[in-house]
């Protein structure tokens, strides 16, 4: 069995992911589109479709990416995403201002049509600390 993986850049942007990983998040890895998560969660109209609990979830993606960016606060590149978010994004404006923090690294993941339930691990190269190998275990009901 292929799990859904995928690779993820200092900017959470997925530089490299597998077929069961796009036939899972259609709208994002599939076909031609932004390959930013965040930009996925908080501006395309396929995540809260995708997403169980979507603004649960956008919350907790959120408290994530700011353990993330605190330790690159001076890469503009994370500044500008955070800028774009913060104007074309409400929801990310106001969870961005409430300043959770949360390291994470895994958990329970689930997603709607069908649903489905996975148990997410997140792997963090020693030599690239940036970069994050996201892997979905699929949890049998």
């Amino acid at each position: 069995m292929t799990i859904p993986a995928y690779l993820l850049d200092g900017q959470w942007t997925a530089r490299a992911w597998n077929l069961a990983a796009a036939g899972l998040f259609v709208g994002w890895l599939d076909g031609d589109h932004d390959r930013n998560l965040m930009r996925f969660i908080f501006r395309s109209p396929a995540a809260p479709r995708l997403i169980d609990e979507w603004e649960d979830r956008a919350r907790r993606v959120v408290a994530e990416f700011r353990a993330d960016f605190s330790r690159r606060l001076g890469e503009p590149t994370m500044r500008g995403l955070i800028e774009e978010l913060g104007q074309t994004s409400p929801l990310f404006a106001r969870l961005w201002r409430e300043q959770a923090v949360l390291g994470r690294e895994g958990g329970e993941r689930r997603f709607l049509a069908p649903a489905r339930r996975f148990r997410q691990s997140t792997l963090v190269f020693a030599s690239h600390p940036e970069a994050k190998l996201v892997c979905l275990t699929p949890i049998e009901r």
